[in-house]
């Protein structure tokens, strides 16, 4: 096999899976329709205006057409003269608007010619020669599974053990569990931080990192791991500072990110999937039962709060549906489903 990228162009979302030669999935990216008047995506170029300059941060907060604004540092050579409260300047999002953070940003030259910003497959990290697949079904599955990974608490080890991986307000701390594995703790351990930094980047997750593993009581395995961790480090796209190992075996890191994770888009705070969230996959659940059933009537029934979500129709998709099947379903409130339940049945 070799690495694919899977794109799901669906009612609503775009979702987008790199997978490895193995068939694991590596990478996720999503893009809703209903965010493109709320936020402005990465890579993306636009003329902002300074809101204010700091000098104690070395930096301006920089208003922007949509969303939060945005941080504009200026780095060693300190403030641009162009740059003034009040001051109209072209800028790029070098990373997007994150929970409670702002979107960074960099400056651009004065008058130069805005480009559009790139696809949501353009902005992931690619290995050269990649091979583009638009899912099917089957694909939307794949996607779904690898959605279902980056969103678990636990993720298995390759021979035995797990580690656990939660994110708080302050890190993101990650526990190995040898559970009843027979591997050497040196063996056990590089296989635990092979997964970690999978797990890292397919959940798209940054700041500070800290992983526990397991007791490792011979030298040259503390030593290999070691040397292990910054190939490991090397070969993640994104920026990884690691600290050297603790006497009491924890690794502290810290990952740079652009983007947020799928959970901070498909989840609430509760970390239950949202109503838009529900919705849009029972969109892609319509789609795909009238592909499978050519021609037939479809219902798709909701629950009360889904229901009230589709009625609206915010995102225009009855009309995207109605152009991809025809206009052959409808949509019923189901008052016996709980709130975010639904079902596609034959009219």
């Amino acid at each position: 096999m070799t690495d694919l990228v899977l794109i799901d162009e669906a009612v609503g979302e775009t979702r987008a899976c790199l997978f490895d030669d193995q068939g694991e999935p590596v990478e996720l990216a999503i893009e809703r329709a209903s965010e493109a008047k709320t936020r402005i995506p990465e890579s993306a170029q636009v003329l902002g205006r300074v809101r204010q300059v700091d000098a104690g941060l070395n930096a301006a907060f920089v208003e922007l057409p949509l969303g939060e604004p945005g941080f504009l540092p200026f780095g060693k050579k300190g403030r641009p003269a162009e740059v003034h409260e009040g001051a109209e300047i072209p800028v790029q999002i070098t990373r997007e608007a994150l929970s409670g953070k702002g979107p960074n940003l960099m400056l651009l030259p004065m008058g130069c010619e805005l480009e559009e910003p790139r696809s949501l497959v353009e902005r992931m990290y690619l290995p050269k020669g990649i091979q583009i697949n638009l899912a099917d079904r089957e694909g939307r599955e794949k996607i779904d599974a690898a959605i279902d990974q980056a969103s678990a608490k636990l993720a298995m080890i390759a021979g035995g053990g797990n580690i656990c991986i939660e994110p708080t307000r302050a890190l993101v701390a990650i526990d190995v569990d040898t559970g009843q594995t027979t591997l050497s703790p040196g063996k056990f351990n590089y296989r635990a931080a092979q997964t970690a930094f999978r797990q890292l980047r397919l959940r798209s997750l940054g700041g500070i990192v800290v992983i526990d593993f397991a007791p490792m009581r011979v030298k040259n395995e503390r030593a290999a791991l070691a040397a292990a961790l910054q190939s490991l480090a090397r070969n993640d796209p994104a920026r990884i500072d690691l600290l050297p190992m603790s006497r009491f075996g924890t690794l502290e890191l810290l990952r740079r990110r652009n983007t947020r994770s799928p959970s901070e888009i498909l989840l609430g705070s509760n970390g239950k999937k949202t109503i838009e969230t529900s919705a849009l996959e029972a969109l892609r659940g319509l789609e795909n039962e009238a592909i499978a059933k050519r021609g037939a009537s479809l219902q798709l029934q909701a629950g009360a709060a889904l229901h009230d979500w589709l009625a609206a129709d915010d995102i225009n998709w009855v009309s995207s549906m109605q152009d991809r099947i025809g206009p052959r379903f409808s949509l019923e409130r189901n008052e016996h489903f709980s709130r975010q339940q639904w079902e596609v049945k034959p009219k």
